[in-house]
């Protein structure tokens, strides 16, 4: 319970960007971050994508590989993984004590993000990794992961988010995004001019302007086909965005001198859980955590090219301090139909407040207060594609 108590970062408390603090605890366990190399990934959508491609490559290829991602879905050791398998209880308390005994005699304070962030640093030195995947918890610059020298720096796009850290243009968040840059390699995924007009130098890759690609979506097994060259990956996430994150990973894998043949593995292999998940066939059930416009556009991209709006039901529900607005306007393009369901969470609204947003953007709008319940209803209507999708948590709570 303490340990819980200390470390739940999924919702947002207690949080001071900065580097100080992290930085005094790390120096006394004598800096477990300079123990291995680095992948930093920053963006506003997309880490957890390229974060499990690299993982995936590293680990065939034959390293030694932890992996830090955030938020969590519904266990804490989720965010902190060791050749693709899990912290175990044992090994987090044990870490989580040490630090904690540090703080004590030190009179220190950690966020639960910074504290955790310490806990995945050690943990890693303890397992002598050779590679470090590392994800930023929020914007780059301050992120209490940006403690790293990286080898490799990669951002993969910008979109307005937690506006009251990061400002509330895309020129402030690209700032803090580009942050992480340091001298190893620098791999941009988006042409957005905000990010390619900041970054510090001019020896960086820019997947959309430097790769001569092409991506097709294979309705009837629904992966994305991406040729590059003469070569085509069958990669096994869905949409043409995956094909702009897998790019970034194999940029890495080049360098790295990583064969064809694993890379070509990792495209067919690789899954992240809710990113256009794919859980069901008949119907087709898929999953999204998208929570902000560029994430629901991306949706949108996607599913526009495989069906009408008519044989596709959206199940969903957004916390109040999102884009609510907007988002539907895009789930409209998506779906006629939509359920509004109801987060169990201080930041969610129910169903009816919801609604508010949503009339005259779907033909047809049902409310029902327990995810579940809405998930049954959803099959009920006999639909080709079920769409759960706008807020992580409602991934979390949901009985599918």
């Amino acid at each position: 319970d303490e340990l819980i108590s200390d470390l739940i970062v999924n919702r947002v408390t207690n949080i001071t960007p900065g580097l100080e603090r992290v930085t005094k605890v790390l120096d006394l366990l004598h800096n477990p971050q300079d123990k291995y190399q680095v992948i930093h990934i920053a963006g506003t959508n997309g880490k957890g994508s390229v974060a499990s491609f690299l993982e995936s490559g590293l680990v065939l290829a034959g390293y030694k590989v932890g992996k830090f991602t955030s938020p969590y879905i519904h266990k804490i050791n989720e965010c902190i993984s060791l050749n693709q398998n899990l912290i175990t209880d044992d090994e987090l308390n044990l870490i989580y004590l040490k630090v904690k005994t540090i703080l004590l005699n030190n009179q220190l304070y950690l966020s639960p993000f910074e504290f955790l962030t310490v806990i995945m640093f050690e943990y890693f030195k303890d397992n002598a990794i050779q590679w470090l995947v590392l994800e930023c918890g929020m914007g780059g610059l301050l992120d209490s992961t940006n403690v790293v020298n990286s080898k490799y720096a990669i951002i993969t796009n910008i979109g307005l988010e937690h506006t009251a850290f990061l400002g509330n243009s895309l020129h402030s968040i690209a700032i803090h995004k580009l942050g992480i840059i340091k001298a190893g390699m620098t791999i941009i995924g988006s042409q957005e001019a905000e990010l390619l007009n900041n970054v510090p130098h001019d020896n960086y890759i820019c997947i959309e302007r430097d790769y001569n690609y092409s991506v097709n979506l294979d309705r009837d097994n629904l992966q994305t086909i991406l040729t590059l060259d003469e070569q085509v990956f069958k990669i096994r996430m869905l949409g043409k965005f995956q094909a702009i994150n897998f790019l970034c990973a194999y940029t890495v894998f080049k360098d790295l001198g990583i064969s064809l043949d694993i890379i070509h593995q990792v495209a067919a292999k690789t899954n992240w859980q809710y990113r256009l998940q794919v859980i069901s066939y008949d119907p087709i059930v898929i999953l999204d955590a998208t929570h902000n416009e560029l994430g629901a556009h991306e949706i949108y991209k996607t599913l526009s090219q495989l069906y009408s709006r008519n044989e596709v039901v959206i199940v969903a529900s957004i916390l109040k301090d999102k884009a609510i607005d907007r988002i539907f306007q895009i789930f409209s393009q998506i779906a006629t139909t939509i359920i509004l369901t109801t987060i169990h969470n201080d930041r969610g609204l129910n169903s009816f407040a919801l609604s508010k947003y949503a009339n005259n953007k779907f033909d047809k709008i049902y409310l029902e207060d327990d995810p579940s319940q809405a998930f049954v209803l959803a099959k009920q209507l006999d639909k080709r594609v079920i769409l759960v999708t706008g807020s992580l948590y409602l991934l979390s709570e949901i009985n599918l």
